[in-house]
């Protein structure tokens, strides 16, 4: 089963980032996380661009989107909700709406913070967006990362490659949780079935 990961921030060092490269030791079985690093590339949405001949960045985010069986988003919160970048991403992917790439995809969504108060309204924001595509978003309890910094330890992994490690016991519990639904939400097909009722509705009509 092929997951992919999408972080909404582009900061080189960001915590939502980190977070998901922590993720493919904590992975249940059969299930492997590759990751997108695209999503700065991607210009802004715009209808006249939306052609058969649309930029390479976007084709690259449809097709990563299309190809994977399920998606983790991690996102920081700005403003009181999701970055504009990532908003933008989603606004490309889930066009046209017949086909999109989003359509009955199983996402789970994810937040990391500094802080303690921040990451809830991002996640119900994400959500709701994701919910207007018609993707099949992975219910609670949410991943929601708070005093990140202190949660987190860089390390190197098996490849020898700089990655992540949760140090913490309750956060490794609802990433072991989320995961897991999200894997049995895919075998089990629930994106496609929650939109069959809506197919006769969005598909082009002839």
């Amino acid at each position: 089963m092929r997951i992919l990961a999408i972080s909404g921030s582009l900061r080189q060092d960001s915590f939502n980032t980190r977070l998901l490269r922590a993720l493919p030791p904590l992975a249940p079985e059969g299930m492997e996380i590759e990751f997108f690093d695209g999503l700065g590339e991607v210009p802004l949405y715009n209808q006249d661009l939306d052609v058969a001949d649309c930029p390479e960045p976007v084709r690259r985010l449809r097709t990563a989107i299309a190809e994977a069986d399920g998606l983790i988003i991690a996102s920081p919160e700005y403003n009181g909700s999701i970055p504009g970048v990532l908003k933008n991403a989603i606004d490309w992917a889930s066009r046209p709406m017949a086909t999109s790439a989003l359509l009955g995809k199983c996402v789970v969504t994810m937040v990391a913070t500094p802080g303690r108060g921040l990451g809830r309204n991002a996640l119900t924001d994400l959500g709701r967006v994701l919910h207007g595509c018609h993707a099949f978003v992975i219910s609670g309890p949410w991943v929601h990362l708070s005093e990140a910094p202190a949660k987190m330890e860089d390390a190197e992994g098996e490849d020898g490659e700089a990655t992540t490690v949760l140090t913490d016991p309750m956060t490794r519990r609802l990433v072991d949780i989320q995961l897991t639904s999200l894997q049995q939400a895919v075998k089990e097909e629930a994106g496609r079935h929650a939109v069959v009722p809506l197919l006769p509705f969005i598909q082009p009509r002839r």
